[in-house]
This record gives C-alpha cells, structure tokens and sequence, in this order.
C-alpha cells in the first residue's frame, strides 16, 4: 500500500473514533473541546464539508432599510435617520444619537 492511501485510512479510522466520542457527549465536558476541534481539523483533511456556508443577504438588507428610513425621522427629535452599518437592521438618529431596531418578521 501507498503511504498516502495508509495515511487516509488512519484518519478515516480517526474521524470514526472521534464521532463516537462526539456520538457519547464527551466533546461537552469541560475538557473535551479537543474533541470537536480534532474532529473538525480530520473531516477538512480528508476534504468533507466541515460548515455550511451561510448566505449572504447584505444587500437585501440594504435595500429594505433604504426604503424603510425613506421618509421617516426619529420619533424623539424628529431628526434624520441613518442606518448604524452595511446589513443592519438598526439605525440612529443623526441629531440626538437614540438607536431604533427596525422588526420584521422572521
């Protein structure tokens, strides 16, 4: 056998052991960080998917808080408001400085 074929055969055993560990709870006691740490590390070596990437909706956001502070001022001192940074759904007054977090459904 090939070192390298050796080498992913160890870290498919790896991984095995380390998700029973994971499979018993051992990876939330208090020393067992290690655990998900490692098992993350050997997943990535052996090229599986560790997270998902999440989706991006900045712009969305963006675009509903422009047309949401268009036409509005800040119930307090009647200044203009302005969204506090880029994919936030909170904004602030520019005169009196009090801070509005805009709901929306989830």
């Amino acid at each position: 056998m090939s070192g390298q074929s050796e080498n992913k055969e160890h870290l498919h055993r790896q991984l095995v052991r380390l998700g029973d560990m994971m499979g018993d709870g051992l990876h939330h006691e208090p020393d067992g960080k290690w655990i998900a740490k490692e098992y993350r590390r050997v997943a990535k070596a052996l090229g599986y998917p560790v997270e998902p990437q999440r989706k991006s909706n900045v712009e969305g956001i963006n675009k509903m808080m422009a047309n949401y502070l268009n036409g509005k001022s800040c119930t307090e001192c009647n200044g203009q408001l302005k969204q506090t940074r880029s994919g936030a759904k909170r904004m602030v007054c520019l005169s009196c400085g009090a801070k509005f977090q805009v709901k929306t459904k989830s």
